[in-house]
């Protein structure tokens, strides 16, 4: 999703830099849209003021801002980070507190609409961090995203994500539910998708599968990987704060076993596809790998 993002902020008229991708293409697709690039991160501090993150998980956020060859040491006073992957809450206060030493702000502000919202710039972007601070970033977010919420202080931006998912993902895996019902009892998938579009249970994430399904596309929008660390995130979260998600557990349980069948890297909507493959989804498989 970085650079569908980092192509609207070209487009609003704010110079982009970024560093090396794992994807060898896009420095080549940002580069001729106008962005610059460059080869490590402490190479990118010095020359910007705000560092945006869209990164998988705060294993791969404290890597880049802490680890060798990291952020922070090239990073100076009054520099602002934006965390706008899904990251754990916890970890993202430690790393503001770390930051705060050095003058360096840290605002979390992930983000809702996957792909298509990128591109189309129509995200829901959640922040989280001091009013003064996502103020002084609030037009970069306005140029990603068509909705912005202040969630509250650090770390509560990356909170309100996970909640967002957990709606996301529970109502997603009982839709899977619904239609591998539906095909057991002879019932057509488009009469089903009709129905229920008109009726109680219609949904952003109904429509949203079924025009997958329809195209017998799964190419990633939201990777069934990141869609189970969400989970776990949530469900790590929950059990700091004696909250019990059931739901969200059985959830995770139906992405770890697709997982565990190699589609981790295919979008959640194949859970629902007929294939075969599909068969022995039922199941859960063990505990929860760490959600970084």
């Amino acid at each position: 999703m970085g650079l569908p993002m980092a192509r609207r902020l070209l487009a609003a008229g704010f110079p982009v830099v970024a560093t090396r991708h794992h994807d060898p293409h896009a420095p080549a697709i940002l580069a001729a849209a106008g962005g610059g690039i460059v080869e490590t991160p402490v190479a990118l501090a010095p020359l910007v003021d705000v560092v945006v993150l869209m990164l998988p998980s705060s294993r791969e956020v404290e890597a880049v801002v802490t680890g060798e060859g990291g952020l922070e040491a090239a990073m100076a006073p009054e520099q602002v980070l934006v965390d706008m992957g899904t990251s754990d809450p916890a970890s993202t206060r430690r790393l503001a507190a770390r930051l705060a030493a050095r003058g360096v702000s840290l605002v979390d502000a992930p983000v809702s609409g996957g792909v298509k919202g990128a591109t189309d710039g129509t995200l829901v972007i959640m922040a989280g961090g001091p009013p003064e601070v996502v103020a002084r970033v609030r037009p970069i977010l306005d140029a990603v995203g068509r909705h912005v919420v202040h969630a509250g202080p650090t770390g509560a931006g990356h909170s309100l994500k996970l909640v967002n998912n957990l709606v996301a993902l529970t109502t997603m895996a009982v839709l899977v539910e619904a239609i591998r019902l539906a095909r057991a009892a002879g019932l057509a998938l488009p009469v089903v998708v009709e129905a229920l579009q008109h009726g109680s249970a219609d949904s952003a994430m109904l429509r949203t599968l079924a025009q997958r399904l329809q195209a017998q596309r799964f190419d990633p929008g939201f990777r069934i990987r990141l869609a189970h660390k969400d989970l776990a995130l949530a469900e790590q979260l929950g059990d700091a704060l004696g909250v019990r998600l059931p739901l969200g557990t059985g959830a995770r349980q139906l992405l770890q076993a697709a997982i565990a069948d190699g589609l981790g890297d295919l979008d959640t909507s194949a859970l629902a596809s007929d294939s075969p493959a599909r068969q022995g989804l039922n199941r859960p498989r063990g505990p929860a790998p760490h959600p970084g």
